[in-house]
């Protein structure tokens, strides 16, 4: 089954700075990651990654996947997405209508202090990439499998 990971929270909260800590986390783990759909600003970012065969679809604009980013992930064939959105509204509806992917909703700590939600953003980072490692390190052993079965 595919998965999408949901960082959910009110504005100003710091989301996209966790999604952008997510992609730098991922990138510095997988050097030989593969990069398409690279879109980033200096707040936001959209990228598809591929590392070892997973196709990972990435937006920390909560307000494109409505109106397109999901659908792009889910054209593109990424296994596993990671996203960004509000506590509710036309973002959380759309995650919540997709089909075909387990959904796993993750909570953004609430600002405080600067340095509070920096260190805090960055746990937070740190707990959805240990989540698609784990996919990534359970479908390793099928991506193996599948390639010596063919060969």
């Amino acid at each position: 089954m595919k998965n999408l990971f949901a960082l959910r929270g009110t504005t100003h909260k710091g989301k996209s700075q966790t999604i952008r800590t997510v992609v730098e986390l991922l990138t510095q783990n997988h050097p030989d990651a593969t990069i398409e759909h690279n879109h980033t600003t200096k707040a936001e970012i959209r990228i598809v990654l591929t590392i070892n065969g997973l196709k990972i679809g990435i937006d920390s604009q909560s307000g494109r996947l409505a109106s397109g980013s999901l659908a792009l992930f889910v054209n593109d064939g990424c296994d596993m997405i990671v996203c960004a959105t509000r506590t509710s509204g036309a973002a959380v509806n759309a995650v919540d209508a997709l089909h075909g992917f387990d959904i796993h909703w993750f909570e953004q700590p609430e600002k405080s202090k600067p340095y509070e939600q920096i260190l805090r953003s960055l746990m937070m980072a740190r707990q959805i990439v240990a989540q698609v490692e784990t996919r990534i390190r359970s479908a390793k052993p099928a991506l193996a499998r599948t390639m010596s079965a063919s060969a």
